[in-house]
Order: C-alpha cells, then sequence, then structure tokens
C-alpha cells in the first residue's frame, strides 16, 4: 500500500503581520501547513495497518525542504522536493499539474492532499490532480478504511450542517483531508533521528520533463489586503417590555428565546405527561 501525501510550506498565521500602509506581509515565518501535517498523520496510520510505505511531496523553492525534512521527522518513508525557478510564482493549476506529472511517476494507491491550504484556500490541487491523473475523487474526508483484499475504500466526507456522507471508492484514488480526520503524531526519538539522516530527492524541471514555457499562469493575484470591519448590528430593545425583559434582552443579544414548556416530575408520571403531549399535537395517535 503506498501512500503519496502533498504538502506544502504557508506562512505561520500566528505571528504574521499585515502592514496596511504598504499592503505587504511582515515577519513572515514558513512551516508545514497543519492540515498537511493530518494527512501525514493519516497515511502512517494506514500504513501501520496495511504495511507500505508513505511518500511526501511539495513542490516550491530551496527553503520548501524544511517541510519534507518534517515529514521525515514524522516516519515518512521517502520525500520528493520538485524545486526548480521556472516553478516560482505558478498557479495552483501549474502546481497541480506538475504534482500530478511526478505522481504519476509513482507506482501509487492511494493520494492525499489537504482540502484547503491554510494561505490561499482555493481547494483546488487536490481536485486538479485527480482530473489529470484520472482518478476518483473524494473531497472533505473524515475518516478512511481502506480494504486491501478488494483494492477499495470506505471513506466519510463532511457536509454542511453537520451531516456526513460515506462513499465507496476503488484505488487508487485521490483524497483531500479535513481537519478533523485524526490528530497529529508524536514521533518516537528513534524515528526523529531516522528521520533527520535520510536523503531528500530533488526534481527540476528539465528532469521532470516540463516544458517551462506552457506555466504561464492562468491566475494572477492583484492584490493583498484586510477584509474591511464589519459594524456589529445591535438589537432594538421594545420599550413596552417590563424592566426585567429588556434585560434578558440587552442580556441575550437582543434573541428572544423560543417558548418552552419543562416537565419537573417523577419518570413514571412524566412519561405521561410527555405522551399526552404528543397526542395533543397530533404527533402520535392516540390507542384506541
Amino acid at each position: 500500500m503506498r501512500t503519496v501525501v502533498c504538502v506544502k510550506q504557508v506562512p505561520d498565521s500566528t505571528i504574521v503581520k499585515f502592514d496596511v500602509r504598504t499592503n505587504t506581509l511582515e515577519n513572515v515565518h514558513y512551516i508545514m501547513d497543519p492540515i498537511d501535517e493530518i494527512s501525514i498523520s493519516e497515511a502512517i496510520k494506514i500504513r501501520e495497518k496495511n504495511g507500505g510505505e508513505v511518500i511526501s511531496i511539495t513542490l516550491g523553492p530551496p527553503r520548501a525542504e524544511k517541510v519534507l525534512r518534517s515529514c521525515l521527522k514524522m516516519g515518512v518513508d521517502q520525500a520528493i522536493h520538485l524545486c526548480d525557478e521556472a516553478f516560482d510564482n505558478i498557479d495552483a493549476h501549474s502546481t497541480s499539474s506538475i504534482l500530478a506529472r511526478q505522481t504519476a511517476r509513482l507506482q501509487y494507491d492511494l493520494i492525499l492532499c489537504g482540502n484547503q491550504s491554510m494561505d490561499e484556500g482555493n481547494g483546488f490541487v487536490g481536485a486538479g490532480i485527480a482530473e489529470y491523473l484520472n482518478l476518483p475523487l473524494v473531497t472533505a474526508v473524515t475518516r478512511i478504511d481502506v480494504f486491501t483484499d478488494t483494492n477499495t475504500a470506505v471513506v466519510h466526507r463532511r457536509l454542511k450542517g453537520g451531516d456526513r456522507e460515506i462513499v465507496e471508492t476503488p484505488l487508487p484514488a485521490v483524497f483531500t483531508i479535513d481537519s478533523v480526520l485524526t490528530n497529529p503524531i508524536y514521533p518516537q526519538l528513534r524515528t526523529i533521528l531516522t528521520g533527520l539522516r535520510k536523503a531528500i530527492t530533488r526534481i527540476d524541471a528539465q528532469s521532470l520533463g516540463v516544458d517551462v514555457r506552457c506555466l504561464e499562469p492562468t491566475l494572477a493575484l492583484l492584490n493583498i489586503s484586510q477584509p474591511k470591519p464589519r459594524l456589529k448590528k445591535t438589537a432594538t430593545i421594545d420599550s413596552s417590555l417590563s424592566p426585567a425583559e429588556r434585560m434578558k434582552l440587552i442580556i441575550s443579544g437582543g434573541v428572544q428565546q423560543k417558548s418552552s414548556k419543562a416537565i419537573e416530575k417523577l419518570p413514571s408520571a412524566a412519561a405521561a405527561d410527555i405522551i399526552q403531549f404528543l397526542i395533543d399535537n397530533g404527533i402520535i395517535s392516540k390507542e384506541r
């Protein structure tokens, strides 16, 4: 079972600052995207259960090698760095095509990506890789169960409103990972020391067979700006209410609670009142 995980180096959002005068970022320190750390952790768990190996891939400048070293220290078997000046300032479309080209060279069973990166958040790369490689795609995955005997996987994916969808798909496939999938693993010291000694494979555009003339971006970053501040909505309190009721509305932000009826009795007596309530409201019919 070979799992390929695409990882990314992003600015640390806890310390980065935005200068409103120059419209530039300051105090930029790069880290592994937290969602990719979860993807690596899940891939390692899949390897521990089903055997095989985990390969991490990143595309970026020389400083991006640091994120691959972090992957190796977590227990990844191989790390591949796609690094070339021609890859600088490319968009998500070109990024996904280059990652797909390198992944196609590997004998993979599963490809994991973050659902959305912390910096740009466009969620395109995973879908782009699946399109280029003509593979099934499942997004916002919150659970993965791999069945090597049938070469399939059953995954849960997050929907709006807290709902979950269960999907069965043949392998190989591309899954984009949701942040609730698992907790990041904490490797043992022996694993960390082993990761420090492992080599990182570096591949440039020529080795990958990429025509740099075809890397013209389809998207352009025009500007970076802070969101405009939004005025907080204030509730209008009905002056005809009593002081106590007005105070309750002020404390609740103007939200009126729906009327409710609490039944405070022993269970045997409360059950009869609840059944009567259901009958009175037409929820159940009275037995004849």
